[in-house]
């Protein structure tokens, strides 16, 4: 009997495993790169990896330091978000070269994604990017040459903008403006009914 519910467990919870869709980032194949693919992102640039930040809020960010750029103006270090806990994650480590197709999320920054045409320089039989991409690595980057060509890299750090963020006071002080504000409303009600 103990066989047999094991058996009949095993059963179900397999069964309706392969009923369950499995969840998983499907991405379409991509078309060939030209100026309308490049279109598509704001800065495109091939560079190595200097460092990566943990994973929060299911986001972590890699720190770039351009080898060559093709699109967008950008500073010789970039910061470039990406995915890491969702099934669309991808796997950035450091050390490693990149030919990075970004988009601004918020003013300033960058965004890529697993199913642009971003790409990690693998050597040899095992480069999927070349099946899912149409060219090899030195392909493409002669291709966005051709198409695009490079920019310049900038070179001097500038001063960052200041962003624009709300302040939000304590508790404390929230607290205290509300019965500053009670107070204040008491004394001029009752000044105005004192006034005949």
């Amino acid at each position: 009997m103990n066989r047999t519910f094991y058996l009949i467990a095993f059963v179900l919870v397999f069964g309706i495993g392969m009923l369950v869709p499995a969840v998983a980032c499907k991405c379409g194949e991509h078309p060939v790169l030209d100026k309308q693919q490049c279109d598509l992102y704001n800065v495109i640039f091939k560079g190595k990896v200097d460092s990566i930040s943990g994973c929060r809020d299911g986001y972590a960010t890699a720190y770039f330091r351009i080898q060559e750029l093709y699109k967008g103006k950008s500073l010789e270090q970039v910061s470039v978000r990406f995915d890491c806990e969702s099934d669309c994650q991808l796997s950035v480590g450091n050390g490693e070269e990149w030919l990075v197709y970004a988009r601004y999320f918020q003013y300033n920054k960058l965004d890529m994604e697993f199913c642009s045409r971003s790409r990690k320089h693998i050597e040899g039989a095992d480069d999927f990017y070349t099946a899912l991409n149409h060219m090899s690595w030195k392909e493409e980057g002669d291709v966005l040459v051709k198409i695009i060509g490079k920019q310049q890299v900038t070179k001097k750090v500038e001063p960052p903008m200041k962003e624009r963020t709300l302040i939000q006071p304590s508790a404390y002080w929230k607290i205290g403006l509300v019965l500053i504000s009670v107070v204040a409303m008491l004394i001029i009600f009752y000044l105005v009914k004192k006034i005949p």
